[in-house]
């Protein structure tokens, strides 16, 4: 089926609004890439070990993890400019507490509190998207937001090592809270949904699919979702990525001055080469998605093809690293293996809306995310506990590594078949086959 053309105005409205997600992503991640920086820092101050530091992360991400589960039901019902803006404010607000904390117990309540208010950006991105686009756009755009949390990790080691380095692992946290707050006033005086914008006729017909497909978001059909296989499939395969992820992003900057022996000065900068890496990947998936759906391939398929090939070569340069016998080789092999993490992720989050009723495609993201950040929860803590009781970061990647590929492999055998709005009003828990 042809997709109406759209006027210029929409073309800017709807870059605008997935510029604005990007951007909310993009601070999320530069607000929790504080702990990271921070790490050598905080640890010195307060007197802790690697595992411990490891807890914080995980205290946020299983936060985040149980967040997930409520928020994009209400996304659905309630739509993303009044939850996104009031939870940007509030995470700027924990954020800036983390700066403030005299012991250990308070910096952990603070990164609870962080996590519990930044669960609504990702699901939020995904709502957006649907709501702008057709669904035979959305790549791009995915990729496009996606990169954002490749963006706030790759500006956070010069930016927030500067930082830190100058005034302290205290003005950084707090600093990052107030830029926070300027963000949700920013997010609330530009962002606007479609569906209370005036449209030309034209953009109305190409968003005509979308709001066909749209019904009311009942709760009852919501708990049909973990019925399906597809949806386990998204929710485990996320388990895998989100455990590589924060393997990368809790523990890069300290692989770099603990196995590679980088000065934290020097580790700014080295550590931003692999996020950078992840930026281009994220941009190659969500194009790459739709480059493939173009040329003929199925929907469904287009998105998981990208998704499988990009976690493989991530897990086998993954494994690469652990031979890496010096500091370039191995940041070469780690920003290959994040580039083609980043060109995973982003075909499993336009998976999402291949799957998913445009009306529960929100919830179907914060259940997946769920699942990524168990695995993100569970990451931190491994890997802390596996360099202390090792010395040495080569086991703790190879696990990450199998892990990954795990991933590529439950998304090619779970997740085969879409979810309709019939499948969840009906009392049948087997999706339709892709078409």
């Amino acid at each position: 089926m042809a997709v109406s053309p759209i006027s210029p105005r929409m073309r800017r409205m709807q870059w605008i609004a997935i510029g604005l997600v990007t951007a909310a992503i993009a601070l999320n991640y530069l607000d929790r890439s504080t702990l990271a920086i921070g790490n050598v820092k905080i640890r010195q101050e307060f007197g802790i070990s690697a595992t411990a530091i490891g807890a914080l992360q995980s205290a946020w991400s299983i936060t985040y993890a149980l967040c997930q589960v409520p928020i994009g039901y209400f996304l659905d019902r309630l739509g993303p400019r009044w939850l996104v803006g009031v939870a940007l404010l509030l995470w700027s607000l924990a954020q800036a507490a983390g700066g403030f904390a005299v012991s250990y117990v308070q910096l952990l309540w603070a990164r609870v509190a962080l996590g519990a208010a930044e669960c609504p950006a990702f699901p939020a991105a995904v709502r957006v998207t649907s709501d702008w686009f057709h669904v035979k756009d959305r790549g791009a755009p995915t990729g496009l937001y996606n990169s954002g949390g490749s963006i706030g990790p790759f500006i956070a080691p010069p930016l927030l090592t500067g930082l830190m380095l100058a005034f302290g692992w205290r003005t950084m946290f707090i600093t990052m809270g107030l830029v926070g707050v300027l963000g949700a006033v920013v997010w609330f005086m530009v962002y606007r949904d479609p569906a209370k914008t005036e449209l030309a006729p034209q953009d109305a017909a190409y968003l005509a699919t979308n709001r066909a497909a749209e019904g009311k978001v009942e709760l009852r059909n919501w708990g049909k979702l973990f019925r399906f296989q597809s949806m386990w499939g998204l929710m485990l395969g996320a388990f895998c990525t989100g455990y590589a992820v924060w393997m990368y992003q809790t523990w890069l900057p300290a692989y770099l001055e603990m196995q590679q022996h980088i000065s934290i000065a020097k580790t700014g900068f080295l550590a931003s080469i692999p996020l950078f890496c992840s930026i281009l990947g994220a941009w190659s998936g969500g194009w790459f998605t739709d480059r493939l759906n173009k040329r003929g391939m199925e929907l469904v398929a287009s998105r998981r093809l990208p998704a499988i090939l990009g976690l493989v070569l991530s897990g086998v340069f993954t494994v690469t690293a652990t031979t890496a016998s010096s500091p370039t080789q191995a940041i070469v092999y780690i920003s290959l293996a994040m580039f083609f993490l980043a060109v995973g992720i982003s075909g499993k989050w336009t998976l999402i809306t291949a799957v998913a009723p445009q009306s529960y495609c929100t919830s179907v993201a914060s259940i997946q995310n769920f699942g990524g950040y168990i695995g993100g929860t569970v990451s931190p803590l491994v890997t802390g506990f596996v360099v202390d009781v090792t010395g040495s970061f080569v086991i703790a990647l190879a696990i990450g590594a199998g892990i990954t590929i795990l991933g590529a492999v439950l998304l090619q055998t779970l997740v085969r078949s879409q979810i309709t709005s019939a499948d969840l009003e009906g009392d049948s828990a087997i999706a339709v086959p892709a078409q």
